[in-house]
This record gives C-alpha cells, sequence and structure tokens, in this order.
C-alpha cells in the first residue's frame, strides 16, 4: 500500500522524461576527442587559499591518457610561495585522465603568509597528451594570484549529460564555473534577516504541511492526502499542487516550508517528498518527515526522519552570512552547495518551474533552467534592436533588468517537450549585472553536445566595469 502510495506522491518528477537524445550510426566515425582547459584565465583572491584546475575531454575516455602540464611563475616561486597537488618536477606536473573519465584536475594552494603585489601569475600549459586524445585549443591556462573582472570568455557548462546531474554555478567576473551534483542536499536555510527554508528544486521535492508537533506521531499514514492531492505529470497538470513547491520567483514569502517561527510551538511538521534522483530512469528519493525550529544559538535546529521511523536525528544550522543559503542533506548532514553570496551570478539546473495549461498555474519540470543570484539582475535584448556584437555601455540605460531569480529561465531555449526538438534562440541576449556592479552581456551557444542534452555553453563579454 506505502509503495503505492509513494509511487503517486513522486509528483513532480514525472514533468521529465529524462532520456539520452539521439543515436550516433554504429558506423560513423566519432570525432576527435580533445583535451583543454576548462578556461583560459582565472583570478585566486587575496582570501582562498587554494584552487582546482581542470582539464576536460570531449568525451570519456576508454584507456589511462597520460598528460603533461608544463608552469611558468612570474612573480613568485614554486615550494616558497605556492605548491601543487600533485606536485610538480622540473617545471612539469604529469597528470591521468583515467580510463572513463572526462576531466582530470589538479590543486594549487598558497603558502600561508605568502604576501604579494597583485601582478603575480603562473602559465599553465598543456604539453603533451597521450593517443588518441589531442590537445584542443584552449591549451593555455593563466592564474592570477588577485582577483580579476573578467574581460569575456566561452564556458562549457558541466552539466552531466542527459540526467542533469549536476547544478553549475557560474561567475562572470572570474570566468569560473561550479559543479554540484544536484542531490547532494535537501534543504536550504536563509542566512538573512528572515527565517526561511527552501526545497531542492533540482529534484522536485515537494513537502505539506501536517497539523502535528511530534515527528514520532508521524507514519505514511499522514501521506494519503498529501498523495492525492499532488497528483499530475505533463499529461494531468493540476493546480492543487502548486503550494507543495517554492514558487520559481525566489520569493521566500512563498516557500512551501512557512516561515520558522520564534514559538516553538507554532512549528508544525512537514511530509516532504524527495522526487526523484538521478538516472534513467531516475530512482524515486522517497519520503520524509521533518521539523524545524529556531535555537537558542541564533540559527535553526533541523528535525528529520524517515517516515515511519520512531526516532529522528537532529541537524543545528547556523546563520552564516557569507552565504545566503546554508544546506542540508538527510544523509549527511551540513554541506556546501552554492558558492558564497557574491562567487556566483548565475546557475544552469534542472528545476521545479512552473506553467500554465489554460487552467491556472501547475509545477512543471523544466530542463536547460536558468536561475539568477539574488544580488544580481537581468535584462533581455533582442537583436533585431540591437546586435549583440554592437551592444556598448551607453546602451545599458535603456534596459529593463529584473531580480526575480528567474527572469531568464528557460526563455534562451525553445522546445524540448514532446513534440519539439530543443534549440537555443539566436534571436537574443541578455545583459548581467553582478553585485560589483559588473556588466555583461552573455549568449548561449548551444543546450547539446552530440546531440545529448546537458551542455550548456554560452559567450560573455564585459561591457562595463563596476570598479
Amino acid at each position: 500500500m506505502f509503495k503505492q502510495k509513494l509511487q503517486i506522491g513522486l509528483a513532480l518528477a514525472f514533468g521529465l522524461l529524462i532520456s539520452a537524445v539521439g543515436c550516433r550510426e554504429k558506423e560513423a566515425p566519432l570525432p576527435d576527442n580533445l583535451v583543454q582547459f576548462e578556461s583560459d584565465n582565472q583570478g585566486l583572491s587575496a582570501t582562498a587559499s587554494d584552487i582546482t584546475i581542470k582539464l576536460k575531454l570531449t568525451r570519456a575516455t576508454d584507456r589511462d591518457i597520460p598528460l603533461t602540464v608544463s608552469l611558468t611563475p612570474t612573480g613568485v616561486d614554486y615550494g616558497t610561495d605556492f605548491t601543487t597537488t600533485p606536485a610538480a618536477s622540473s617545471g612539469s606536473l604529469s597528470l591521468t585522465a583515467l580510463s572513463g573519465s572526462s576531466e582530470v584536475s589538479f590543486t594549487l594552494t598558497k603558502v600561508p603568509g605568502i604576501l604579494l603585489n597583485g601582478d603575480e601569475k603562473i602559465v599553465f600549459k598543456i604539453e603533451s597528451s597521450g593517443s588518441p586524445v589531442i590537445i584542443g585549443t584552449v591549451n593555455t591556462f593563466t592564474l592570477q594570484l588577485a582577483e580579476i573582472i573578467s574581460a569575456g570568455s566561452t564556458i562549457d557548462g558541466d552539466g552531466g549529460g542527459a540526467t542533469y546531474g549536476n547544478k553549475v554555478f557560474f561567475d562572470l567576473s572570474s570566468n569560473s564555473q561550479t559543479a554540484v551534483q544536484r542531490t547532494k542536499w535537501d534543504l536550504g536555510f536563509f542566512s538573512g534577516n528572515d527565517w526561511r527554508v527552501i526545497l531542492n528544486s533540482s529534484t522536485a521535492m515537494m513537502a505539506k504541511q501536517i497539523d502535528k508537533n511530534d515527528l514520532n506521531e508521524v507514519s505514511d499514514a499522514d501521506t494519503i492526502g498529501f498523495s492525492g492531492d499532488i497528483i499530475f505529470n505533463q499529461f494531468e497538470p493540476t493546480v492543487d499542487a502548486l503550494p507543495y513547491i517554492d514558487y520559481p520567483d525566489g520569493d521566500l514569502s512563498k516557500t512551501a516550508i512557512a516561515e520558522v517561527s520564534a514559538t516553538a510551538s507554532d512549528n508544525k511538521v512537514y511530509i516532504v517528498n524527495r522526487g526523484k534522483g538521478i538516472g534513467s530512469p531516475a530512482p524515486d528519493r522517497g519520503w520524509k518527515k521533518i521539523r524545524i525550529i529556531r535555537n537558542s544559538n541564533g540559527g535553526y535546529t533541523l528535525q528529520h526522519a524517515d517516515i515511519n521511523a520512531t526516532s529522528f536525528t537532529s541537524v543545528d544550522i547556523p546563520k552564516n552570512t557569507e552565504y545566503f543559503f546554508n544546506y542540508v542533506s538527510f544523509e549527511n548532514g551540513s554541506v556546501t552547495v552554492e558558492p558564497q553570496s557574491t562567487k556566483w551570478d548565475i546557475a544552469w539546473t534542472y528545476f521545479s518551474n512552473v506553467t500554465d495549461f489554460g487552467g491556472g498555474e501547475v509545477p512543471y519540470a523544466f530542463q536547460d533552467f536558468i536561475v539568477q543570484n539574488r544580488n544580481v539582475k537581468v535584462a533581455k535584448v533582442l537583436t533585431a534592436d540591437k546586435s549583440y556584437e554592437t551592444f556598448s555601455e551607453s546602451d545599458i540605460a535603456a534596459q529593463t533588468f529584473k531580480s526575480a531569480q528567474n527572469s531568464l529561465g528557460a526563455d534562451w531555449r525553445s522546445g524540448g517537450g514532446p513534440s519539439s526538438a530543443p534549440a537555443v534562440r539566436e534571436d537574443r541576449y541578455y545583459i548581467i549585472k553582478d553585485s560589483d556592479q559588473n556588466y555583461y552581456k552573455l549568449k548561449f551557444t548551444a543546450m547539446t553536445k552530440d546531440g545529448e542534452r546537458g551542455h550548456v555553453a554560452f559567450e560573455f563579454a564585459l561591457v562595463k566595469s563596476g570598479q
């Protein structure tokens, strides 16, 4: 009986049929497998102690591939001012892209107490690659040992392919990306003045409050009404499910979980449907029961358990204001997910959005969705009004900027549903205003690779510096 309820209740994830798109003819030759740096330059802030530098392959290799990367420092000395893992020898790093992988990385660490002037840099170059992998065009990477304001670049997002395994955070000014497995966390706890908690929308989570305060009194029987309320999919959507997701514009007054009250008895138990995991077919993540209260240390306390458990686990979550949200996994406790609040601008993800089929808004799972940070604003420009190439600082004032996290959303792409192939819209681009008042123009260039979705790509350029 519980299994039937579990199957019925997995609502939002039914909006996405995750599958690999397109098949390559067996006889068709594979394109060259290239290895190159993820980007061509990046900065390391004064407060950061280390950085991981990635080399990407076009596709996973079927054998171990040896790679040699040289390093040429300017203004700093290896061993005295910085080190690498693995260690360098005679000015070179020996790396191996392992069979089955499509990337390899190394870490640079600054020596504690190092004093820098801001013009120090290290240039890395891919010198050799084992056959059959060929060195690509982005074969040089410059690391500046100071924060930079990137003038622009091209970025291929590490989305994880057809199963959308990652949520990818992009920081335009540092020309960087951070890919995080989208099932790494369950709940996010707001660090600002409000006491709000968000669901992991990238797994299609849903939550419903019930009139109980004791987790141990809650069981699968309490899911019966919830299961019935949230039956919907792309063929049978219903507005009844809308209250059980966080509204996609990011307004914290419209979350599925009510504001956490200072009066503990006002904070009720929630039944949580964890949605779907990563895979094809995507596995069910099951049910949880949770209760959240404020603690005496100025943070949150999360109580959680499996749906039929007679005891629960407690996790204390402080308000770390370096981040907008601090995250918790039911399995692993507190986890790091998104970068610091000023260290990312937009993110690519699978997302719990809404759509209207004519009877009102209903929750609907979207692939290839772009969300923006809470301190970022976005404007859309149509190429019919102004070409991407000619857009300049003088054009900024005429734009209308929006701050809702779904302002860009799925507007950059078309299709992707049951009846149409996905494609990048070429008649538009976007102006991104980041938290440091830098303005970038950005246009998307791809959402597939070799016919497979889950591979976002874009180019961007600095229009106006905030400095």
